[in-house]
């Protein structure tokens, strides 16, 4: 870099002279006329540098090549100054499992407070224990028109866990359907496709009620509520009902049905001693405690053309059906859920059944379990 008395010479132009002084990045040439000149320090070449003097006396050097080419390294930019290309940041590589290959998908119900069910939050979460990225809508079913609605849409990555929802006890009667449509893939590396996942998933709301369905989960610190969604890389079915999931509820089902799932798992003395499987007609047999839920999206999978004394009428149905396949079965115990609301249908159930079976007994079920919707039936 030029500096103050160097001899310089014009590099865009003709003349130069003596830097008689610097002034941030420009010098003033003085020629040998005594004339000063402004001029970028870019624009000007060293040919004697400050305190060298001329081979010859009053001879002037009119380019020093030693001193332009120290000038010229002086003025590149220094290696840190230069612009350096842009390297976009790599991600991190995903570690994946060893049964990650084979997707498993769940939903689960995390409580703020798992001691105080009745009042507390739930945040819904999915869980992606796999090794692909999924990109997925989360959906519940409409109350309107029987369509969906949208309520997550985003990309789970790998092993991880992604917060969809926070429900209160108002929300949850809109969730006893959801579904999830989502593609899997992975990224930067090979992988075997897997068909677009599409799946529906019936809710039992019930559950958001009692203490021992919230259980110990190696995905949670804390216990939750848990709905398979996919497992061995295939969508859950719904669960049928069978003896050990009786008790968590019986909805549409007549007295042969009954016998049949309890046929193989329950066993009755005969007179003679002998052990029968016959449970179904016997009505001292006291069967586990049969829950019906009568909210019309558990009873219908369309509300099309449908009235509000038609949907009445069609839980009432569910009630005579119930009430008729058990009726005989002394002792036996019945949960009718009819919800809180305006307290329609809870008062539709009640005269019900207090006209055409007069001889039950009838209560609020538990609070605990059921709040405030729900009457319990005990068979006399």
């Amino acid at each position: 870099m030029a500096k103050t008395g160097d001899r310089v010479r014009f590099l865009n132009s003709i003349g130069g002279g003596i830097i008689t002084r610097i002034d941030g990045k420009t010098a003033y040439v003085e020629d040998e006329d005594g004339f000063e000149t402004p001029i970028l320090l870019k624009d000007v070449v060293v040919v004697l540098p400050a305190g060298h003097e001329a081979a010859v006396k009053g001879s002037k050097i009119m380019f020093d090549q030693k001193a332009f080419d120290a000038g010229r390294k002086e003025e590149d930019p220094a290696p840190e100054k230069q612009l350096q290309p842009v390297v976009p940041e790599k991600e991190e590589p995903i570690e994946e499992t060893k049964h990650g290959d084979i997707p498993t998908l769940m939903l689960a119900f995390e409580p703020e407070n798992i001691k105080n069910l009745a009042n507390t939050r739930f945040t819904g979460v999915l869980v992606n224990d796999s090794n692909y990225f999924i990109e997925f809508i989360f959906l519940k079913r409409s109350s309107l028109d029987r369509g969906w609605e949208l309520i997550f849409q985003g990309t789970v990555n790998p092993n991880e866990l992604i917060d969809l929802v926070v429900l209160t006890h108002e929300d949850l009667p809109d969730y006893g359907r959801v579904a999830l449509q989502g593609v899997a893939y992975k990224k930067e590396k090979p992988f075997s496709m897997i068909p677009p996942l599409n799946m529906t998933r019936r809710l039992d709301l019930t559950k958001f009620h009692k203490l021992h369905c919230f259980r110990e989960s190696k995905y949670f610190d804390t216990p939750v509520l848990e709905f398979p969604l996919v497992t061995s890389g295939n969508a859950v079915e719904q669960l049928e009902l069978t003896a050990d999931t009786f008790e968590e509820g019986v909805k549409n089902t007549d007295a042969k049905t009954l016998a049949k799932e309890l046929k193989s798992k329950y066993r009755v003395e005969s007179k003679d001693g002998k052990s029968k499987k016959d449970d179904a007609k016997n009505p001292y047999k006291k069967l586990p405690l049969i829950e019906v839920d009568l909210h019309i999206g558990e009873l219908t999978d369309t509300l099309t053309g449908m009235e509000p004394k038609d949907m009445l009428e069609m839980q009432l149905k569910e009630v005579r059906d119930t009430m008729k396949a058990n009726s005989k079965r002394i002792g036996q115990k019945i949960v009718f859920i009819h919800g809180k609301g305006e307290g329609v249908l809870r008062k539709a159930v009640i005269d019900l059944l207090k006209k055409e079976y007069p001889k039950v007994e009838l209560q609020d079920a538990s609070f605990r379990e059921y709040g405030f919707g729900a009457t319990l039936v005990t068979i006399h």
